[in-house]
């Protein structure tokens, strides 16, 4: 029986992206925020893991920054049909289609 390594690796990565989003929710340990999602991208990028919309709206792409009502503005654009995120640290804006 041959032993598929590459999916070992993406099951491993994929479950240490979700304990790293568990650890985001938790608000005891705020300075580590940014390396946190610094992890969460390095690995979704090397392992090709995409991740969904609701994990997308917890960060800042650009910044790092976790988003939270105080760190982010969000506003609707009828003309693109988008919801626009926008970063108030770094004034970088994530857009999503209307679902």
């Amino acid at each position: 029986m041959k032993i598929n390594k590459k999916k070992i690796q993406k099951e491993y990565a994929q479950k240490s992206i979700e304990s790293y989003l568990l650890l985001l929710k938790n608000q005891k340990f705020t300075q580590y925020f940014p390396k946190y999602i610094k992890e969460i991208l390095n690995l979704s990028k090397s392992f090709n893991i995409r991740l969904r919309r609701e994990e997308k709206l917890q960060f800042c792409k650009q910044c790092t920054t976790p988003w939270n009502s105080k760190t982010r503005t969000t506003r609707l654009n009828p003309k693109t049909s988008c919801i626009e995120h926008t970063c108030n640290n770094c004034k970088y804006t994530r857009r999503f289609k209307y679902k």
